[in-house]
């Protein structure tokens, strides 16, 4: 952090500069998808590294959600290949695709359901009556955990 403040300008504005071609990456990336993917994907990155003495560029692109990294895997191959004839993607390696989403909360929902006493001893006696060993031992770990609330 010191570094950063030190010479705020020039770091700055390399931080601003990387942020624009990010957002023309994304730009790039998008013309060869549907137009549905708008404002669900981002490119993160655009690297380039050495691999048995060839340069390979990997593209690491984040999805707002688990199912739109999935229908974005479905098209994968086609953009790779759109992408690699491409100059700017003409060593395209590697697409990586990472679910990121800002909707994530950490807080327990207060809202929980509440069980009777009478539900831990429904699941309890139901549960002596199953023959699976698993299933058994599940539902009695269910059962004591109903009655503690």
């Amino acid at each position: 952090m010191k570094k950063i403040f030190q010479k705020p300008g020039v770091n700055i504005d390399r931080l601003l500069q990387h942020s624009r071609y990010l957002e023309y990456l994304t730009k790039r990336v998008l013309t060869f998808l549907p137009d549905e993917f708008s404002g669900k994907i981002t490119v993160l990155g655009f690297s380039s590294r050495r691999s048995n003495k060839e340069k390979q560029q990997n593209l690491i692109i984040a999805a707002a959600s688990a199912a739109w990294a999935s229908k974005l895997r479905f098209y994968t191959p086609t953009l790779k290949r759109s992408l690699s004839a491409e100059p700017q993607f003409s060593q395209l390696g590697k697409i990586a695709i990472k679910v990121a989403s800002a909707n994530i909360s950490t807080k327990k929902d207060k809202k929980m359901p509440t069980y009777s006493n009478n539900s831990a001893d429904i699941i309890q006696s139901s549960a002596q009556f199953i023959e699976n060993d698993e299933l058994k031992k599940a539902l009695m770990r269910l059962a004591h955990s109903v009655g503690k609330k």
